[in-house]
């Protein structure tokens, strides 16, 4: 493995981010062509809810690293914490609202931790 050894994150996040949003457009037409809209939908808030959680959580882990310019005010750490009550209440709301498939949402849910399987393993293959 020849190159630079060091580890370079910001282009790993951009490249998480690069997959999460393929993941989720290609799961929400899969899922709305395969098993109709509330599951695409679903999937897609899901995805949606996701992709923001992941981009708020890595704001905040910049900000308390070295380095960070600005630190988190306490409000913005509580709400950092209950995200998750939050994300519940959410897709709780949309799946009674409107119909949405509830594992539909949790299946979107789960793009950034497979964006984060294939960062690794992209990683693995390509190593930076």
């Amino acid at each position: 493995m020849a190159g630079n050894p060091e580890f370079n994150l910001d282009a790993a996040v951009e490249r998480m981010r690069r997959i999460m949003l393929w993941l989720a457009v290609l799961g929400t037409v899969v899922f709305f062509v395969g098993k109709g809209p509330p599951w695409g939908i679903g999937f897609g808030v899901g995805a949606l809810i996701s992709v923001v959680s992941f981009h708020y959580t890595h704001r905040f882990v910049m900000a308390i690293g070295p380095g960070g310019k600005s630190k988190p005010g306490a409000f913005r750490s509580i709400l950092l914490g209950a995200r998750y009550l939050l994300i519940f209440a959410f897709v709780y709301a949309m799946m009674r609202l409107f119909g949405l498939h509830l594992l539909a949402a949790l299946c979107g849910l789960m793009i950034a931790a497979a964006a984060a399987l294939l960062e690794i393993l992209y990683e693995f293959i390509h190593g930076t």
